[in-house]
């Protein structure tokens, strides 16, 4: 088992949470707007002081056992609390259409896109009909257009999440202006940038066993992609979207609505296997923390699921080892796992999601 420390978000502008290991204990300061408090947290209990009292919570540590696939990889993230593992196991495989967070990177780069809005958009041309029907000759997730649709930024987002459109993908790259190859090579490129040293792509819908990545990479960039990217969001929380003539389509997502698991991307290859980047919401007291987890290459006609049952049973081995600390009315959620294994370097303050019963489908190649 590999463990490191994740990059510190920003919290919310009344909170500002700093921590700093000493030894064998994590010191963590919480700034109000009317109050001032100090949390550290040594193996068993935590000491509160706030305005001249003290009190003090007792927290047991515990032993954080995360379950690994027993074949292939896996990596997870907590961003709030600054916490990254990965198995020990981490082969650069195919990852199908987790090809397609790369693909949103690159197009978000070029095509900004804020709630609610729909973002620039293009009529359907026969060239475009002529990929779509190329997609369907090889099996590959699609959905219907026609010549002539009109179809906007956020409307093609929609279907290349929720049901992995291929020839959504096509038409969001045709929406920057860039050829085929640049939008390749800024794909490449942006991977290095943001240290995916062991990612490479071959195109941009995934389709190629030449995509190229690892656990460790996906988890990163989704870690990235959905804390950066709010309109993602909603999204991906949908277990089925309404999309122009192609009318209702469904999530290829596992367990999107169920057990705190609000979705992101799935991909499926025989060269690939099932691959899942799942975010899945734990909460503790009303705190949303959101965590990520990335399994790859699992075998199976039902693949997917398969994948998806480990990401859940990542989440479930992560809940023991968050708690909750109440300091005059201010609750943060703390790493109390392992401590020679996972250093926290913040806490996490509440947050609020929405999520939608789904049903999981048999897939094509997606």
């Amino acid at each position: 088992m590999v463990i490191s420390v994740g990059v510190v978000l920003a919290l919310p502008s009344l909170l500002v949470a700093t921590a700093t290991a000493t030894g064998s204990a994590t010191t963590t300061t919480t700034i109000t707007a009317s109050s001032i408090s100090t949390t550290s947290t040594v193996p068993g209990s935590t000491t509160t002081t706030l305005a001249g009292s003290t009190t003090t919570t007792t927290i047991v540590p515990v032993n954080t056992v995360l379950p690994w696939p027993a074949q292939d990889s896996a990596a997870l993230a907590i961003p709030s609390v600054g916490v990254t593992a990965q198995s020990t196991n981490q082969p650069r495989v195919p990852i199908a259409s987790l090809t397609k967070l790369m693909t949103t990177w690159v197009v978000l780069q070029k095509l900004p896109l804020a709630l609610n809005q729909s973002g620039p958009c293009l009529t359907v041309n026969a060239k475009d009909v002529a990929f779509f029907h190329q997609n369907l000759s090889i099996q590959e997730s699609t959905v219907k257009i026609v010549v002539g649709e009109r179809l906007c930024e956020n409307t093609l987002f929609r279907g290349l999440f929720i049901h992995s459109a291929g020839d959504y993908a096509e038409l969001l790259v045709r929406l920057t202006g860039m050829s085929n190859a640049s939008f390749l090579g800024a794909m490449n490129a942006d991977a290095a940038t943001l240290g995916l040293t062991q990612t490479h792509y071959a195109d941009y819908t995934g389709i190629s066993p030449g995509d190229l990545s690892t656990a460790r990479d996906v988890v990163t960039l989704t870690v990235d992609l959905m804390t950066s990217q709010p309109f993602l969001g909603p999204i991906v929380t949908l277990a089925r979207v309404h999309l122009p003539v192609a009318g209702w389509v469904g999530s290829y997502t596992p367990y999107v609505g169920t057990d705190g698991v609000v979705g992101v991307k799935s991909g499926y290859t025989l060269a690939a296997g099932g691959c899942v980047a799942m975010a899945i919401n734990i909460t503790l007291g009303g705190i949303v923390v959101p965590t990520y987890e990335v399994v790859l290459s699992q075998p199976g006609a039902n693949a997917l699921n398969v994948a998806g049952l480990h990401g859940l049973e990542l989440m479930r081995a992560l809940r023991p080892s968050l708690a909750l600390v109440r300091t005059s009315g201010v609750k943060s959620i703390t790493w109390i796992g392992s401590p020679a294994l996972v250093t926290p370097t913040t806490t996490t303050t509440t947050t609020t999601t929405t999520t939608t019963t789904s049903t999981t489908t048999t897939i094509p190649t997606i």
